[in-house]
């Protein structure tokens, strides 16, 4: 083959690929999507995704709080929170590769541990609409909606409580797992069997459980939904944290996550004692148009999980926390920089509220704006006052989910104990954060 031949066979292979390209369902922003088709039916592809979420933060952080060993009240900073690169393999019908990278947390603590990190590595095999196995390290996990992490949400992050075990018995949320998921009509489900990383470095403490440092036992986790509208798609392990109106969605689920002695605690004897982690939770989920000419839609979603660690078992965790130490002398029961009780054997309760408003531009469908608020109280063995922690934001939605500014202002709890050696609520604080987040698909 000359070079003139070479050439034309080039520029046509180009052609041919944007065609399929330009045959593909378009993103928000009206590109046609990063997928290649590999054969006519499009039943076989491969496609490329990812986004990218910057914050820029101001934080009160909690009593004690070190930054490079110096006392630190507040706090502002500029942080990369995700960046997360995927790849979708679907050489046949029923075969699916998924492989993502990309670093967490990137902020001016992690200057020099910043990597691209593998996080989900896996393949599914699909028996029918009714049943696929999968296996490989992966997000899919069971027990509530947002364990998983959804794939947009309404406010600026997650609810903490729903990847309350992160860095305790997952990597990044990520495990080692099996599963099985499918779907019967608007019933659909997933139960994965995984095994958990173990973080714990401490002794068993009296009547206070920790995890232990013994050999990790496997987890088992489910989760089980109705949709009573629109089907939801389980096609990837995230579940939609909203759809700004493009569904009508009300769903129900269900699920559970159980690990055999998970944790340990001293009792009375100085004995050791193995504990169960048991936790259940049941969510709920309205998510619809109101006027799709004007683009006004509500979402709503409301959770309520029960948790058994073992006794008095409680964890303070800060999201992509500004701080790096802490003076034990000057500190509250919360521990470093941002960090505020998301977890512990008792019961969580949270909801959430929002909702898009008319189109700026009605002629296009952006440009929009989208409040909503959130409440999370935790009512857990360990603490005497409840955990009250209340969020409130507004996003700029400028190409729907994939370009979008969120400004969020959040109260948390500050504890310590009292002269009964009870824990209380003796203070609050807030911390504001503007994230802009895009996606490429």
């Amino acid at each position: 083959m000359n070079k003139k031949q070479l050439t034309l066979a080039l520029f046509l292979s180009l052609g041919l690929g944007s065609a399929e390209l330009a045959e593909a369902q378009t993103n928000d922003f009206g590109n046609p999507k990063l997928t290649h088709f590999l054969n006519k039916e499009h039943t076989r592809y491969i496609s490329f995704s990812g986004y990218a979420e910057l914050w820029a933060r101001y934080s009160q952080l909690n009593p004690g709080s070190l930054v490079n060993n110096e006392s630190v009240s507040n706090v502002s900073d500029l942080s990369l929170r995700r960046i997360r690169a995927k790849m979708t393999y679907k050489p046949t019908e029923n075969l699916l590769f998924v492989l993502q990278m990309g670093p967490t947390n990137v902020n001016v603590n992690s200057k020099t541990n910043t990597y691209m990190d593998l996080l989900d590595a896996y393949a599914e095999y699909s028996f029918s609409p009714k049943l696929a196995i999968g296996g490989g390290r992966s997000t899919w996990r069971g027990l509530s909606r947002f364990t998983t992490g959804p794939l947009n949400t309404l406010l600026y992050d997650l609810p903490l409580y729903a990847t309350s075990n992160t860095g305790a018995t997952d990597m990044v949320v990520r495990e080692m797992s099996i599963y099985a998921k499918g779907q019967f009509g608007k019933f659909d489900y997933r139960v994965v069997l995984a095994d958990p990383y173990s973080a714990a470095s401490a002794d068993p403490k009296l009547n206070k459980a920790t995890f232990s440092k013994n050999e990790a036992r496997k987890d088992v986790s489910g989760y089980f939904r109705y949709a009573f509208h629109d089907k939801e798609s389980n096609e990837t392990p995230f579940n939609s944290g909203t759809y700004l109106g493009k569904k009508d969605v009300l769903s129900i689920g269900a699920g559970f996550e159980y690990m055999h002695n998970a944790l340990w605690h001293l009792d009375e004897r100085q004995m050791t004692k193995n504990d169960d982690m048991r936790n259940f939770a049941a969510d709920i989920i309205y998510d619809a148009p109101i006027d799709k000419e004007k683009g006004t839609s509500i979402s709503a979603y409301g959770m309520a999980m029960h948790s058994d660690y073992g006794p008095n078992y409680l964890r303070f965790a800060g999201t992509n926390n500004p701080a790096t130490g802490i003076d034990a002398a000057n500190a509250s029961l919360n521990g470093a920089g941002n960090s505020l009780p998301n977890a512990g054997t008792g019961n969580t309760f949270y909801a959430q509220v929002g909702g898009t408003l008319p189109y700026f531009n009605p002629s296009k469908h952006n440009l929009q704006l989208q409040p909503a608020v959130s409440v999370q109280v935790g009512d857990y063995k360990a603490l005497k006052d409840k955990s009250l922690i209340y969020d409130a934001g507004i996003s700029l939605l400028m190409h729907g989910n994939s370009s979008r500014l969120t400004f969020d202002a959040q109260n948390r709890p500050i504890y310590n104990l009292n002269a009964a050696d009870q824990a209380v609520v003796t203070d609050h604080k807030w911390a504001f954060v503007l994230k802009y987040r895009i996606d490429f698909n």
